[in-house]
């Protein structure tokens, strides 16, 4: 670009050697490898481009007390609990066993689903969470736990980030060992009680958002709030509400124009006779509906245009949504807008966010407490773990009475379609009957008689006899009989 600029001969040629010179009293850079200038306009000059003065700062890390405030309010208090009710709505269920209620009934007896949810709660709103395990295993909560001893799991009990300390002189200095570099004991500190020190291996991580390692030090080894990077979104979408009240209240403007203004302004009390009359007609206005002006006054009202005001206010509740990952109409509740708009994106936009929490957070302290649970001596399995066995969430979205018989129906349709079209392959002899028996002895829609079979489904070309001769006998799958084979179709039934 031209406006000062020059090229050094001597420092040779491209970007490195573009020298910017002195230009009046404005003092350039010694040199630029990149980007646009030019000191005609100022364009890229801090000292007289305002846009060339911004810069990245990092937020001021809210307090725990500042955490603890924000959920107070209504919209965070929404942000914070709905991924985490929601991740647990359906819970689960044990897969791959036939004892899985024993497994449910004794997750139930520890409230897991509530401590689970709550745990999730914390860890969102303050980083971090942990889930205790009180297990009654011949040991102290400082020793590690001995899963071959276990007796009884007594009880677990959530605490938020506050009430558990990182020590950092207890952590696992073996860089072969999978926890390197995390606690091996954690000081809790409750709110009422004394503090004590607990072993990882009793302890289930709620951990919060992820961070990189350095900065995770900062925040004495937990994950960062989900409300860190919110505080200026809701505050402006409070705001911004708080303001629409204020412009209803003046929706409607009143112009007064009275005779000989000026005159009366310039008089000893003409400030005060003004005042007196403005209040006289707004009193009027307010308790008789009318307006009382002199001949020569004017009054008029103006309307305030509002048709851009909701949209105005939607562009705030966006942003708080873009940064939550929260969907417009899951946050705020609002049924979806336009033309065919069912909700079904934004849903599955929510789900995905949930699952994401159940895979992450939820999955890895479940199956740790359900093979606690089933080691228990004094547990439904008297301390044997099952051999095959998963947690499975159940679904977080369940179709309605309505939503079921359509998809039944279209099922219905489906398999209809699917039949005609058998019946036409083998009625053209594309397809022998035997083939599409065995093709349904495969699915689970119905159960196929094996002792009644077509004639040829053995062996669709020949059968040999027990001397190893070829015959064209067909052995009969009901009285074992051999029946002479149709030469000109194998879908006889034998008899």
């Amino acid at each position: 670009m031209h406006g000062g600029l020059s090229f050094d001969p001597k420092a040779g040629a491209g970007p490195a050697s573009l020298h910017l010179k002195k230009r009046g009293d404005v003092h350039l850079a010694d040199k630029r490898n990149d980007g646009f200038l030019n000191t005609v306009v100022g364009h890229g000059l801090k000292s007289r481009d305002p846009m060339a003065n911004f810069q990245f700062l990092d937020t001021p890390i809210l307090t725990d007390q500042q955490l603890a405030t924000l959920y107070s309010n209504a919209l965070v208090r929404r942000i914070i609990d709905l991924p985490a009710d929601e991740s647990v709505k359906n819970w689960i269920e044990i897969e791959g066993d036939d004892e899985d209620e024993k497994i449910m009934q004794a997750l139930d007896d520890l409230r897991a689903e509530e401590e689970f949810a709550n745990a999730l709660r914390w860890s969102r709103l303050f980083g971090g969470s942990a889930i205790l395990m009180t297990i009654n295993d011949g040991g102290t909560f400082e020793d590690e736990l001995k899963e071959s001893n276990i007796t009884e799991i007594e009880g677990i009990k959530v605490y938020d980030r506050r009430e558990v300390i990182y020590d950092n002189w207890l952590f696992n200095d073996d860089p072969n060992d999978r926890n390197f570099g995390l606690p091996e004991w954690l000081l809790i500190s409750p709110v009422r009680g004394t503090q004590f020190h607990v072993h990882r291996s009793r302890i289930l991580i709620f951990d919060g958002d992820p961070l990189p390692n350095r900065e995770r030090e900062q925040r004495n080894g937990w994950g960062l709030p989900v409300m860190q990077g919110l505080f200026d979104s809701i505050r402006n979408n409070d705001h911004s509400h708080a303001l629409a009240i204020l412009i209803l209240e003046r929706m409607g403007q009143s112009v007064t124009k009275l005779d000989g203004l000026i005159e009366k302004m310039m008089t000893d009390d003409g400030e005060k006779q003004v005042k007196d009359r403005l209040a006289l007609i707004d009193m009027a206005r307010s308790v008789l509906n009318t307006v009382a002006i002199d001949k020569n006054d004017e009054f008029q009202l103006f309307n305030l245009n509002l048709s851009n005001v909701p949209e105005m206010l939607d562009q705030f509740g966006l942003d708080v949504c873009a940064k939550t990952g929260i969907p417009f109409t899951v946050l705020f509740g609002r049924s979806p807008a336009g033309m065919n708009a069912t909700g079904e994106s934004d849903n599955e936009i929510f789900y995905s966010l949930v699952k994401r929490q159940q895979k992450r957070k939820l999955k890895g302290n479940l199956d740790r407490l359900t093979k606690l649970v089933q080691l228990s001596k004094k547990g439904p399995f008297r301390g044997v773990e099952l051999k095959n066995w998963c947690i499975k969430f159940l679904p977080l979205w369940m179709p309605s009475a309505k939503e079921k018989a359509e998809t039944e129906k279209l099922e219905a349709e489906a398999k209809k379609a699917r039949a005609e079209e058998a019946e036409i392959y083998v009625g053209i002899g594309a397809l022998d009957g035997s083939e599409v028996r065995g093709k349904l002895a495969k699915g689970d829609d119905f159960e196929i008689d094996e002792s009644l079979k077509l004639i040829g489904e053995a062996d669709d070309d020949q059968q040999k006899d027990p001397g190893g001769k070829q015959t064209n006998l067909a052995v009969s799958a009901v009285d074992g009989k051999r029946v002479p084979k149709n030469p000109q179709s194998n879908r006889q039934i034998a008899e």
